[in-house]
């Protein structure tokens, strides 16, 4: 694979925070979904999530905010060591095309309970069917978070 490592993109509604209740899955607080990306060996984090956006909105009103930090509160205790959140996390220019910032030279993980949507927007709907269940995981926007962490073990580095 590429010199840039494992990557995993990560989307917050629906993947690490239930949609319609706005509270982290409770699997994954705590710092659980931290722990467990650690544990899978990933190098670098990219946040995918519409989030950024805001961030991004801010940014061209010519404000300097803290992205990063906003997107670790975001999370709401899924991350706990946000030095470390810091030092290996990257936004996304623009999550509404997010798939486009797929490195397919990396070794890259995606979970996203809408990868399926953001792939066949940029007519990429092959690569979700090739590896869905595998280097991608679409969660169950309502479930507690078990399924993020089982594929999150799956894919680590033996």
């Amino acid at each position: 694979m590429g010199p840039s490592g494992r990557v995993l993109y990560f989307d917050l509604d629906g993947t690490l925070i239930h949609s319609g209740f706005g509270d982290v899955k409770p699997r994954l607080a705590n710092g659980a979904f931290e722990r467990a990306v650690r544990s899978a060996g990933f190098d670098r984090l990219v946040c995918v999530a519409n989030a950024v956006a805001i961030v991004r909105a801010l940014e061209e009103m010519g404000r300097d905010p803290d992205g990063l930090g906003m997107i670790f509160q975001l999370t709401l205790g899924a991350l706990a060591d946000e030095a470390w959140f810091r030092s290996v996390t990257t936004l996304v220019t623009d999550p509404r095309h997010r798939a486009r910032y797929l490195d397919f030279d990396a070794d890259w993980w995606w979970v996203d309970d809408l990868a399926e949507r953001y792939l066949a927007l940029e007519g990429m709907s092959p690569v979700f069917e090739a590896h869905r269940g595998g280097r991608i995981l679409a969660p169950d926007p309502d479930g507690d978070g078990q399924d993020v962490l089982d594929w999150l073990q799956r894919t680590a580095v033996p």
